[in-house]
């Protein structure tokens, strides 16, 4: 593995990025259900959204998050570690033509090894795992479903609700 040195020198280059929190009644069970009954004729399961980060008009060479680290649980399995890593590959893969950028997390583990690919990593110290992410494999990625609940939906009714 290749060492990468980052110097910021400019703070004028600096774009903060707002993203909504995730609503409490998202939850992992609810994108990943054990169960779905695909044979159901009145009631289509309804899928959580995730807010949607708003992308910068400007190229960004450089994506940093923090992820969380919740004390207790799975943190493979947490709403919120899923949330940001969608959200930071939504702006890294914005970026238009050729250029790809990097994305780097902060984080006691590993990101998503399913959306950050391990021959993408360029170097990690302690908690930082610095990625070059191939931009069109990161698109055809976030084209995918986020969780399980949206492979039962009818075609043509994704994002779409029907209450009981």
């Amino acid at each position: 593995m290749c060492s990468t040195h980052i110097q910021f020198t400019d703070d004028e280059n600096v774009v903060e990025l707002d993203l909504e929190h995730a609503d409490k009644n998202v939850t992992w069970d609810a994108l990943y259900p054990e169960w779905i009954d695909e044979e159901q004729e009145k009631y289509v399961h309804v899928c959580p959204n995730l807010p949607k980060i708003k992308v910068p008009t400007r190229r960004l060479d450089l994506v940093v998050v923090k992820l969380p680290y919740p004390k207790e649980g799975n943190w493979s399995r947490d709403v919120a570690r899923l949330h940001l890593q969608m959200a930071a590959a939504t702006v890294a893969a914005s970026a238009k033509g050729f250029f790809r950028g990097h994305v780097m997390f902060v984080s006691r583990c590993f990101p998503m090894p399913n959306l950050f690919w391990c021959k993408d990593l360029v170097s990690r110290r302690g908690d930082v795992w610095l990625y070059k992410p191939n931009l069109n494999t990161l698109r055809d990625k976030l084209q995918l479903p986020i969780g399980s609940c949206e492979l039962s939906l009818p075609l043509g009714m994704k994002g779409e609700t029907n209450n009981p």
